[in-house]
């Protein structure tokens, strides 16, 4: 029954993904590819597969193209291992977060439910931090990481480089 129910999210997730890609030239054959790719990677992790691929239809609904969405998943999941989150910590954070994609930036709600979810330590401030250094993002360095997030700077381009890193353990 369990693998009936796995596989209907598949099936619902790839109908959400082709319908949020598919204008970009995302074939089926591509999206099927990147859930197989999330599927061994679950299969390697404490991470459930149907999370995931329930996660990256919030991330592709929110704008973000099919590669930098599986690359955004697996380094949630693996932020959340290094944080000893589990995998309904690693969903919330991952719900939350496309939430924060779909409007730009990532605002202090957003944040709480990262942090709520076990995952906002130093680690993950200082990569952001480092990213947005990287990518000449202005911030103000006399705030707390809390305070700075009001002036914007956290956007989603700099949330997906840094979930990129952490797809191929740069960050950790």
């Amino acid at each position: 029954k369990s693998g009936f129910e796995e596989y209907e999210t598949q099936i619902n997730a790839v109908q959400t993904i082709l319908a949020n890609t598919s204008s970009k030239g995302t074939t089926l054959d591509q999206v099927n590819n990147a859930l197989d790719e999330l599927n061994h990677y679950a299969d390697m992790t404490i991470y459930n597969f149907t999370e995931m691929t329930r996660n990256i239809g919030t991330f592709t609904a929110a704008g973000v193209d099919l590669d930098t969405a599986v690359a955004a998943i697996k380094g949630i999941a693996n932020l959340a291992a290094v944080s000893g989150s589990n995998s309904q910590q690693a969903s919330t954070a991952m719900y939350q977060l496309s939430q924060a994609l779909a409007t730009g930036t990532v605002k202090l709600m957003d944040w709480n439910s990262v942090v709520n979810a076990g995952m906002g330590g130093e680690l993950f401030k200082n990569a952001l931090y480092d990213t947005a250094d990287a990518m000449g993002v202005a911030r103000a360095q006399t705030k707390t990481f809390r305070d700075s997030l009001q002036d914007g700077w956290l956007t989603s381009e700099v949330l997906l480089e840094t979930l990129e890193k952490f797809s191929t353990n740069e960050s950790m």
